[in-house]
């Protein structure tokens, strides 16, 4: 095991690992010595795939994986790109990191998509309906505005309490015992369908109400989106078109022949995507005519989902959709597939 690679891991600099393996269970029913089962994780780091945990961490030289409450220890293997890593012994359970994301199967299933744990950036807002209220968290105060506005609850200086997977903020001084929990899951907004980052409990003056928060756009913006599905006819074998969501409010990618660069805006209601401008050369017809429709269907996009297993799904007003993947994903997909066919 690569201690610099467990370094990196700790500290979520870049997952520059891949696994697409798996691996035996580290607690055998008692074949593994009780030291092993109680050696605590150096630079441990925790990994959240939709709703569920992942811990990699070094215990001595081996590098270590507690998902799903089993505990793997893993071995390097060879990858094309980033570090790929499987079981000992157990070719089902799998860790592939590249950049700051990572694929993680467990005997089998593929887990969606890996990110770093993180704390919430600040400022942070979260919202809820029925009835509507929205929740502002700042380095020095803490707000809610319940009941359709009617409740105004104004606190300084919120407490911060870490845990696995959620980060609570608590605010005694505000009299009702305000305290809103942070969970890192995605979560759908009930009245638009909005996607958003986290899950958000906020509990005062005994009563619970539930929401989401963060920003959607932390969903999509980072490492390329590849396409692999349009309006449900596939893609040319071979091909590649991409999307890249920057900060700056612009998409950006191949359309299948050409590099383009659009806008994107997202509001309360969903996503837009302005006119493509791309350059100008030539491709075989089947490149041409498949970016002509990439392009036809990004400037219909009103709304975007993120699938179970991690996928992003543009969806136009016709009901027609663009369905995209990280890369490493889309990798570790076909490779499992490809060992379910016995081609691994």
């Amino acid at each position: 095991m690569n201690f610099r690679l467990a370094m990196a891991f700790a500290a979520v600099l870049a997952l520059d690992a891949c696994t697409t393996g798996v691996g035996t269970r580290v607690d055998t029913g008692g074949t593994a010595p009780p030291a092993a089962r109680v050696q605590p994780f150096a630079f441990a780091s925790t990994l959240v795939c939709g709703d569920r945990s992942v811990t990699v961490g070094q215990v001595g030289d081996t590098m270590r994986m507690q998902a799903g409450g089993e505990t793997f220890d893993l071995r390097p293997v060879r990858s094309a790109s980033g570090a790929r890593y499987e079981a000992l012994g157990d070719p089902s359970t799998s860790l592939w990191s590249k950049g700051d994301r990572a694929t993680v199967v467990v005997r089998g299933q593929s887990w969606p998509e890996c990110v770093p744990r993180r704390a919430p950036k600040l400022p942070y807002r979260a919202t809820g309906n029925e009835p509507g209220w929205r929740l502002d968290i700042t380095a020095h105060t803490m707000t809610l505005l319940a009941d359709n506005a009617r409740m105004h609850i104004e606190a300084p200086t919120p407490v911060v309490e870490s845990g696995d997977g959620f980060t609570r903020f608590r605010a005694p001084a505000a009299g009702l015992g305000l305290v809103a929990t942070i969970f890192e899951r995605r979560c759908i907004d009930s009245m638009t369908g909005m996607p958003y980052p986290d899950v958000v409990t906020v509990v005062f003056a005994g009563r619970t109400l539930n929401g989401c928060g963060g920003e959607p756009a932390a969903l999509l913006q980072g490492a390329e989106w590849t396409v692999e599905d349009l309006r449900g006819a596939g893609v040319v074998d071979g091909s590649r078109a991409t999307l890249v969501f920057g900060s700056d409010g612009h998409v950006s990618g191949s359309g299948s022949c050409n590099r383009y660069i659009a806008s994107y805006a997202l509001t309360g209601e969903g996503l837009t995507i302005s006119k493509p401008a791309a350059t100008r050369m030539a491709c075989a017809p089947a490149l041409m005519q498949q970016e002509q429709r990439f392009f036809d269907l990004l400037m219909q996009v009103h709304r975007f989902t993120i699938d179970a297993n991690g996928a992003l799904v543009l969806h136009a007003a016709d009901g027609a959709t663009i369905t995209a993947r990280r890369r490493a994903e889309t990798a570790c997909l076909r490779s499992c597939a490809d060992r379910r066919r016995g081609r691994g």
